[in-house]
């Protein structure tokens, strides 16, 4: 007797020694030895079983089998050339999958599997030893691609179809994601109620909001229910994948579909709700500029907090640049609250009002005969307007430009120029100016270069139904009546030769007649 068979007798139980197999029968047996290619197995029987050691091998090529281990196998009632008897756990495995899978498939139960390769159509799924097929359409819920990137997981599957005689099943995980996801809406259907706080994940982000799937069912976060504080993209606050609570705000009903609003700032506190407690109307507040548009600018108090400074209320000029000239986002401004509207979330300020008013203490600044400096913001027919600072402007008249009629001095919008003060009204808010009145008057010394009965070469500036105008010198004009043209017809621009009659120097007048050689 061999060692193998003596070492068998010791571990065997000899007072039902030698059990009866038929062919087809799955025994069990203890390993007790691994030799080679093979693993011998004490069955209980007249002779030890041999297995080949690949069936024990796992897909790294690991041998998953040791001395002592009790395994099952197949019993075909046949040994080999040396007196072994021929055993197969492949063959078995194959059996009892096959059992667990028609088992599964009469009891309508989810049976566990391992994908093992790719084949025409689909893949293998290994369940024990069986081999059964999963179509490549019943993998997911939706169309897969990328095929070989699910070789080697497991999942569980439902047993669609099942051929007895050829012992054949097919499978299908996607019957199962169907099944957990109508569970799924179910359950979420009985939650989906106006006020309730669910958690979703992230699905889509688009300019006006962002889609967020419940869990099988979507629904939108507008970019205005995100925050209480002024956000420019939704991406600013999540990105896809992100899992975030929300609360149902509104539900409406179109046919078989719901649309559902979602909210997140609804979690958090209105920062509106006491609003009173925190800012008052005459409180100057420090703010940051957020957007800037044609009527105004909005400024932000803290966040969820805005207020609108009107255009006309950002300078005390009568005709202020454009808010985007002065001012950008991002800028930080002192402004005066004005009103607080709570029940419509609305706030009036003002930056030109935490400035003291210019007009008021507008008459210690200026006098007249100041000469002052400032810039030309309009031209005008009648005159100019000059910005001497925020909020004071003052008109040169046209008749203040020059001494000279016809030589006013062209001024340009943005030209800085010195102007002297005429005059101040400070109940009307005006300011009269003078820029000729920068250089002596002409008429203060008429006397000591003209007299009467001088005969003084001028020039015609220009021809009325009356008379003539003709210039002696800048500033320096006398008219020429009709009555005194002595056969002469004048034109504009001739040069011409005239005798001064009279001098009337308060009244700034002289009148001439012409000379006719």
């Amino acid at each position: 007797m061999s060692n193998m068979e003596k070492s068998s007798q010791n571990e065997v139980n000899y007072e039902d020694a030698f059990r009866n197999f038929d062919s087809g029968d799955i025994v069990r047996g203890k390993v007790i030895d691994i030799r080679g290619d093979d693993v011998f197995v004490d069955i209980g029987y007249k002779s030890e079983g041999i297995i080949k050691a690949k069936e024990f091998m796992d897909d790294d090529g690991n041998l998953n089998v040791k001395v002592g281990d009790e395994v099952e196998a197949l019993f075909f009632n046949k040994t080999d050339e040396d007196g072994f008897e021929v055993l197969s756990k492949a063959a078995a495995d194959r059996i009892k999958g096959w059992n667990k899978v028609l088992e599964a498939y009469r009891e309508n139960k989810p049976i566990k599997g391992k994908i093992k390769s790719l084949v025409n159509g689909g893949f293998t799924v290994k369940i024990e030893g069986f081999m059964a097929f999963l179509p490549g359409s019943q993998v997911e819920l939706k169309p897969i691609k990328n095929y070989p990137a699910y070789v080697g997981r497991e999942y569980e599957f439902k047993v669609v179809n099942i051929n007895e005689s050829k012992r054949n099943a097919v499978l299908s995980r996607k019957v199962l994601l169907e099944e957990e996801l109508r569970k799924r809406q179910q359950e979420l259907e009985s939650k989906i109620k106006e006020g309730a706080v669910l958690k979703g994940r992230v699905k889509n982000i688009t300019d006006y909001g962002v889609f967020v799937d419940l869990g099988g069912i979507d629904g939108l976060v507008h970019i205005t229910d995100m925050s209480y504080a002024r956000i420019e993209h939704p991406s600013e606050m999540v990105k896809l994948g992100d899992e975030i609570e929300v609360k149902i705000i509104k539900i409406e009903q179109e046919g078989n579909k719901k649309k559902i609003y979602l909210g997140m700032k609804q979690l958090t506190q209105d920062p509106w709700e006491n609003i009173d407690e925190k800012f008052s109307v005459g409180d100057i507040v420090k703010g940051k500029i957020v957007n800037i548009v044609d009527y105004g600018i909005f400024v932000e108090l803290e966040r969820g907090i805005e207020g609108l400074v009107h255009k006309t209320e950002i300078s005390y000029d009568k005709y202020p640049p454009k808010a985007k000239e002065l001012y950008k986002i991002g800028d930080e401004v002192d402004v005066k609250i004005t009103n607080i509207d709570k029940d419509n979330r609305r706030m009036s300020l003002s930056i030109k009002q935490t400035k003291p008013y210019p007009w008021d203490n507008i008459e210690e600044k200026y006098k007249p005969g100041d000469i002052v400096e400032g810039t030309v913001t309009g031209v005008k027919d009648f005159g100019v307007f000059v910005k001497l600072e925020d909020g004071v402007e003052g008109l040169i008249h046209e008749n203040d430009l020059s001494w000279d009629r016809e030589e006013k001095p062209k001024l340009e919008v943005g030209q800085k120029i010195k102007t002297k003060v005429l005059s101040v009204d400070k109940e009307n808010e005006k300011i009269a100016l003078g820029l000729k009145q920068l250089t002596p008057d002409p008429w203060k010394s008429v006397d000591e270069k003209y007299h009467a009965g001088d005969i003084v070469e001028a020039e015609v500036v220009s021809v009325k139904p009356f008379g003539v105008f003709v210039k002696f010198e800048k500033g320096i004009e006398s008219l020429v009546p009709k009555s005194e043209y002595n056969n002469m017809e004048p034109k504009k621009g001739e040069k011409v030769k005239v005798k001064i009659l009279r001098i009337d120097k308060n009244k700034k007048r002289l009148i001439s007649s012409f000379v006719n050689e």
